[in-house]
């Protein structure tokens, strides 16, 4: 009898058992508090027309490739007080319809949105004088043939 006390004595009110119950219950609070916690969280949807929106994104990327498919692309670029858009010779004979878009990430209010009107060279000139200096996105969504293009290039004024 002596020998069963003298083993209660040794191992305390701490043993193997009870340490393993104590970590089982804080383990499934602590379950138990994430889920209701998530399930408390407000979810909603980022768009009610997910589907809709998916093809619009799957006509931007065929757009792009579009773009890309042609022999030359579209040459975009910064030239001394104006942002220059230059159509290769092929793509002007198409006589290409569409709109140019300059899109300041920083500052949306700022955005400028031009019709596309090329020269007799395939060139538009779009002055830089009352835009404010930075980083602008030039985005140019055009059709000619019966095929939609896009094409966009960062310039820094």
């Amino acid at each position: 009898m002596s020998n069963s006390s003298n083993k209660n004595e040794e191992t305390g009110f701490w043993d193997w058992g009870k340490g393993l119950a104590i970590v089982i219950a804080l383990f499934v609070i602590t379950t138990l508090s994430v889920v209701f916690y998530l399930v408390s969280l407000d979810y909603y949807m980022v768009s009610e027309n997910h589907y809709e929106k998916a093809v619009e994104y799957q006509q931007q990327i065929d757009r792009i490739e579009h773009a890309r498919d042609l022999e030359k692309s579209v040459e975009i670029g910064h030239a001394s007080q104006d942002i220059r858009i230059q159509f290769p010779d092929s793509l002007v004979a198409l006589e290409p319809v569409g709109t140019v878009r300059l899109y300041r990430p920083s500052d949306s209010n700022l955005d400028r949105s031009f019709k596309l009107s090329l020269d007799e060279k395939g060139a538009q000139l779009i002055p830089t004088a009352e835009l404010k200096q930075g980083k602008w996105l030039v985005q140019i969504t055009w059709e000619s043939d019966g095929r939609e293009y896009f094409e966009e290039a960062a310039v820094f004024l």
